[in-house]
């Protein structure tokens, strides 16, 4: 084994990196081991005004306060508002993403168009998505509850009813990450080898068998990156709800993200919102797993 020589390395390479790496470990990487020991501490806003960001002020209470979110009724509720978004956001993006690639996955005239427009609302900021549902879910000028007019039925107030507000925020979400996982998808259709189908073709199966057998088995490992991406989005949503509910009605859209934003910011309890995050990340990293091993299984 070569042995490492200082004098002789090419540093011109680590020179390049240095910056990029100063601003990731001061951005990055200093705030996620600032928020660990955080979590373990409670921390007065006032004393860090006097010491600093660079010493860590507070008692320090073991797992006290990671055991008091627990005992936390809003931050139960916000993981079940957290999973209530996800079972509306997930399927409707993951089956319209899928279905819309398999669509413009033709040689057709003007399909680049199409492609084209669909991947628009992605690049369309959430602030400005989340605006355009207010005003199309609007309960007296709204295009939704103008259309159910004209057949003779009273449009609901969408974003008073904690039913109904979250379903809502999901069905934005889809619209704008719709276009960005079809080309998640198209890409793994178009690597599929056209002969799997000619040879389908030649043992008479139909579009819907060979789909089945064919295309969805092919795209298990996307489809399995598509469901992590989407449920790390389901976990982190938080400008959605800042801007189209703001939390409600009641707690009815505080999801984990907009809470541990609430416990920082509004309420300055800063090691609970640190513990809060952890324990998110630590969902993140167990579902992500679970999803892995469930995929890998099946696929063999």
């Amino acid at each position: 084994m070569k042995r490492f020589d200082l004098r002789k390395t090419d540093w011109t390479g680590y020179a390049f990196l240095a910056p990029a790496l100063l601003i990731l470990s001061l951005f990055v990487m200093y705030p996620i081991v600032w928020a660990f020991i955080a979590s373990f501490k409670t921390i007065n806003p006032m004393e860090m005004r006097q010491t600093g960001l660079f010493n860590i002020p507070g008692e320090f209470v073991g797992l006290n306060q990671y055991i008091e979110v627990f005992k936390n009724d809003l931050f139960i509720k916000s993981l079940w508002n957290t999973a209530y978004y996800g079972i509306v956001y997930i399927p409707i993006t993951l089956v319209s993403s899928a279905l819309l690639a398999i669509f413009v996955n033709r040689q057709l005239k003007g399909i680049n168009f199409f492609r084209t427009v669909l991947f628009i609302p992605y690049i369309i900021s959430i602030v400005s998505a989340s605006l355009i549902f207010l005003f199309i879910f609007n309960s007296d000028q709204g295009l939704v509850n103008a259309l159910l007019y004209k057949f003779g039925i009273d449009g609901p107030n969408w974003f008073s009813n904690s039913l109904l507000a979250m379903p809502v925020i999901a069905i934005m979400s889809a619209w704008k990450k719709i276009g960005y996982f079809m080309l998640i998808y198209l890409a793994g259709l178009q690597n599929i080898p056209h002969s799997l189908y000619e040879s389908a073709d030649i043992d008479g199966a139909t579009p819907f068998k060979k789909f089945w057998y064919i295309t969805w088995p092919l795209l298990g490992r996307i489809t399995l990156v598509v469901s992590v991406l989407l449920m790390i989005d389901t976990l982190k949503v938080f400008q959605e709800i800042y801007v189209m509910t703001g939390g409600g009605p009641g707690d009815s859209t505080t999801t984990v993200p907009f809470l541990i934003y609430n416990e920082a910011f509004q309420f300055f309890r800063i090691g609970t919102a640190s513990a809060m995050s952890y324990i998110l990340f630590l969902i993140i990293i167990v579902i992500t797993v679970w999803q892995k091993r469930a995929v890998d299984k099946k696929l063999g």
